[in-house]
């Protein structure tokens, strides 16, 4: 912690504001690295996944080392985009207000991974950035947060009554899915499948937010190269990537193909009633896949 305090004294000397986003973002990258939490995927304490507490670390030689890494990503950029070609930027906001700031046809390539349907909570997994960086000072800093995430997260809308899908796709099975879904353990009450069906439900309905914005910003023969996993709720496998297809084909997009980089992946993903990545290779397995799509 004193190498950690003394760095951040110094960062804070830096008068150059770009320069001193770039030691911030350094040390955001590293930061757990030389903490005593760890990633089991979710954060948690070192010694609660059986390591032993990190007493000493390299604190300044890691973070340069990864600002050496930005440097050289830097140069390579550089020398690989033409003169006229580089310039950014950076719009600090939500794809799903895309039309506040890009005019429709305007892009020629989207490539993202939005958030999966895995209730991977990404304000409790980055506590220690927003708090040491400076974007919180108490949880209810994070509220903003977690009302813009993609979908909503379980602990949010498992109370809530019946949530449904916003839109209808005649040829798919995802509101049968859905609907079994939320019949599955109803004795659980919260934990039961109606919070699971809510959530899953809300995720769609982002999806189907974020395949309308990819319909408006891309140009004729665009595409969209889009991350995405499956899920497995309750036992049932929900593959989220032939869903999201539909849905954007459903609103004029043509689904070019769904590729399949990773065949077998470790997440989590609410397989019974508890987080066990385990039990899936019971019945489901866990992929991640590559949505390719394209403007007509």
């Amino acid at each position: 912690m004193r190498k950690v305090l003394i760095t951040q004294d110094f960062i804070d000397t830096i008068d150059d504001f770009s320069l001193r986003d770039l030691f911030r973002l350094a040390f955001a990258a590293t930061m757990v690295s030389y903490s005593n939490y760890s990633y089991e995927p979710s954060l948690g304490r070192r010694v609660a996944a059986g390591r032993d507490e990190i007493e000493d670390f390299p604190v300044f030689q890691t973070i340069l080392n990864k600002l050496g890494e930005m440097a050289k990503d830097i140069t390579w950029l550089k020398a690989s985009l033409p003169q006229d070609r580089q310039t950014a930027q950076i719009i600090n906001d939500s794809f799903l207000r895309c039309k506040d700031y890009l005019a429709p046809g305007s892009v020629d390539l989207i490539v993202t991974s939005p958030p999966y349907l895995n209730n991977y909570h990404y304000n409790r997994n980055t506590r220690p950035h927003l708090y040491w960086l400076g974007f919180a000072d108490q949880p209810g800093d994070l509220q903003r947060l977690e009302h813009m995430n993609f979908g909503k997260y379980w602990q949010t809308v498992r109370e809530k009554p019946c949530i449904d899908l916003g839109f209808s796709l005649p040829d798919s099975d995802i509101a049968q899915r859905l609907q079994a879904l939320r019949q599955l353990n109803p004795g659980k009450g919260i934990y039961g499948g109606n919070g699971w069906a809510n959530y899953a439900a809300s995720y769609f309905n982002d999806c189907y937010r974020f395949a309308e914005g990819i319909d408006y910003v891309l140009k004729t023969g665009g595409t969209a190269l889009v991350v995405i996993g499956n899920s497995i709720l309750h036992g049932i496998d929900i593959p989220t990537d032939r869903y999201f297809g539909q849905i954007a084909e459903a609103l004029g997009l043509e689904l070019v193909e769904i590729h399949i980089p990773r065949a077998t992946r470790v997440g989590n993903s609410i397989i019974q009633s508890e987080v066990r990545v385990a039990k899936a290779k019971r019945s489901h397995q866990l992929y991640e896949a590559v949505v390719e799509l394209r403007k007509r």
